[in-house]
């Protein structure tokens, strides 16, 4: 019997901390900022070279460098990440 009370002791512990991490992070969710997504499409003499996403400001300038250092011509879009 004394094992089943320390499992279910256990189980019920389980359970507090599942709520207050669920509860911590739903008011995380609603501080957090998004972020831009950032689609870079690179050219060379016209030709579709490659293509990239980028998460940050700097993702999107080392590609554009990559795109300037290779010789190609580059597009970046800003994606929209509301569906």
């Amino acid at each position: 019997m004394d094992y089943h009370h320390a499992m279910l002791n256990l189980f019920e512990s389980f359970e507090r901390h599942q709520d207050e991490l669920q509860s911590r992070n739903s008011l995380l969710a609603l501080d957090a900022v998004p972020s831009p997504t950032f689609y870079i499409e690179a050219f060379f003499d016209g030709n579709l070279e490659w293509t990239e996403y980028a998460y940050t400001e700097r993702e999107l300038q080392n590609l554009k460098n990559d795109a300037i250092d290779s010789g190609c011509t580059f597009t970046v879009c800003l994606e929209d990440d509301e569906d």
